[in-house]
């Protein structure tokens, strides 16, 4: 694997990570913080050989994971062009959380219990050509799969948006609403601590998740 990022072109950057397309048309997912990647690798390669939709491994080396690129828009780029679709993409990712509750969750993963992504929501959905493709498994771990799902409602439901997306993101959360489990409200309390505990948050969105919990409560 070359180190040299000119000859890479930037495609996305996170929290941890940057994200290049090689000349080759691989995909190179960097760690700045020196994040051991093999972890990551070996769990790909767990959910691919088991049907799950991920990008296919080419290779690893400490803080370096190459990988497939799938073309295709994230899901919260198909939401901003095409809000129309809300509510179906909301359904797909309902379904994606169904698929993800039949998968049995390595032991090497930290937790006990199921297979949880904690990290589903749309901009980590890539829609490719032969259909969704879930990406960025850094925060894997095993436990109660409400709680994934749970996580999931909150990010499509608490992040602050300019009006005029508001109504596209209500259709996005009765879509996924829909199609998964009333007992995931239970499980929302949970999953309103992990989220605020992440990183910190705006005071708008710490108390919409707030407001969130109390109405599951109800």
């Amino acid at each position: 694997m070359t180190p040299r990022n000119e000859a890479h072109r930037l495609l996305a950057s996170g929290r941890e990570a940057d994200v290049y397309l090689r000349p080759d048309g691989l995909l190179l997912k960097r760690s700045r913080t020196g994040r051991d990647l093999e972890h990551e690798a070996r769990l790909l390669r767990h959910l691919g050989s088991r049907g799950v939709p991920v990008p296919r491994v080419h290779d690893v080396a400490g803080r370096d994971l190459v990988m497939e690129y799938v073309p295709g828009p994230r899901m919260s780029q198909e939401l901003d062009a095409k809000p129309w679709r809300a509510g179906a993409l909301g359904r797909e990712l309902a379904g994606l959380h169904r698929r993800l509750d039949h998968v049995d969750a390595p032991d090497f993963l930290a937790g006990d219990g199921r297979l949880l992504h904690l990290d589903l929501h749309p901009g980590n959905i890539v829609l490719g050509p032969a259909g969704p493709v879930v990406v960025d498994w850094a925060s894997a771990q095993r436990g109660d799969r409400r709680v994934d799902v749970a996580l999931s409602w909150l990010a499509i439901a608490v992040a602050p948006l300019r009006p005029f997306k508001r109504l596209a993101r209500s259709r996005l959360v009765r879509g996924f609403l829909s199609g998964v489990d009333r007992e995931v409200r239970a499980a929302m309390p949970a999953a309103a601590e992990i989220r605020l505990a992440r990183h910190s948050r705006d005071p708008v969105e710490v108390s919409a998740v707030r407001r969130l919990v109390e109405r599951c409560s109800d």
